[in-house]
């Protein structure tokens, strides 16, 4: 499985509902169990590019 992937969906359904600033996206997807790693790529492939948005 592709634990990079599979942190893309959950990143991109949590900006459907709520703002989250760049960082803030990541330490949650870190607190679901994704590595930095994971949780950094998830949140790059949604676009969200820096703590402004």
């Amino acid at each position: 499985m592709d634990w990079n992937e599979q942190a893309v969906k959950p990143a991109e359904q949590y900006l459907q509902f709520s703002s989250f600033s760049r960082s803030g996206l990541i330490t949650q997807l870190k607190f679901e169990g994704f590595t930095t790693e994971e949780a950094t790529y998830g949140v790059d492939q949604t676009g969200l590019t820096d703590d402004n948005n």
